[in-house]
């Protein structure tokens, strides 16, 4: 098995143009569309541009659904109902794409745990997770630096029991055992989902302010990237904000998978 090198949308903002053509002349393997940084219309005809540019790619695509404004867990009804209905929205759009995948968070922006409500949490999750298999799109929930999905054994709870896959952020993994002082490996750390894995978001680490940042070398995250080849998991997202940075990790990444 070889990784697939993946461009998120992220540097390029709401210019789907500008990412299919950086993507392109850059020879990335997939584009993962961050619909924090832009949303997909909801009228038929404006949608269609989009869906057509990224269909006719020749780039297979995965989703990262919003998030900034949306929060499935909230344990105020109203917040949470709404949150539900946008992703189950996209859910909708997406399933033109499929079979695709669309990631998501519980307890985004570090939201207060006080705030959040876990049967909320689990029963929105599971229903997502459902409506999604029928329309041809994976749900995967990915973890964070902190609150719930930080935490492995909470992490394994919402995705045990909601059936959900798993996005592991690399960079929000390696944050949180930082913060922690964990000695445990970046493998360690995940074993109580690690049967769920489906996608990576690569790079060095998100710093306190909530940058991700760029590897230097591939030192920190060399041994995980290693661990999920050899779990089947080759959907590798560059999960960057410039384009200059994205570049720079693809050519690591190729220097030490490819030699090249």
């Amino acid at each position: 098995m070889q990784p697939k090198f993946i461009f998120s949308s992220r540097p390029s903002g709401g210019d789907y143009h500008a990412a299919v053509a950086f993507a392109q002349a850059n020879h990335f393997d997939g584009i993962d569309w961050n619909l924090d940084c832009f949303r997909i219309a909801a009228a038929s005809n404006a949608r269609k541009v989009f869906c057509d540019t990224a269909l006719n790619s020749g780039l297979p695509s995965r989703f990262h659904a919003p998030c900034h404004d949306v929060e499935i867990a909230h344990s105020n009804p109203n917040f949470a109902v709404s949150a539900f209905a946008c992703i189950r929205m996209y859910i909708d759009f997406l399933k033109f794409f499929g079979p695709t995948y669309i990631n998501l968070h519980i307890g985004s922006r570090s939201i207060s745990e006080q705030e959040l409500d876990w049967n909320t949490a689990v029963r929105n999750l599971k229903e997502l997770v459902r409506y999604g298999k029928e329309q041809g799109v994976t749900v995967c929930l990915e973890n964070l630096k902190k609150g719930w999905t930080s935490d492995p054994a909470k992490m394994a709870a919402l995705v045990g029991e909601s059936d959900a896959m798993v996005t592991l952020d690399v960079g929000h993994a390696r944050a949180f055992l930082k913060a922690s002082q964990s000695k445990l490996s970046l493998e360690e750390y995940v074993k109580p989902y690690a049967d769920r894995i489906r996608n990576l978001h690569l790079y060095e680490i998100e710093s306190v302010e909530g940058r991700h940042m760029p590897p230097d070398n591939l030192g920190a995250i060399r041994d995980i990237t290693r661990w999920a080849l050899n779990h089947g998991i080759d959907w590798w997202v560059i999960e960057l904000s410039g384009y200059d940075e994205a570049l720079h990790t693809k050519a690591l990444l190729e220097k030490e998978y490819f030699g090249r």
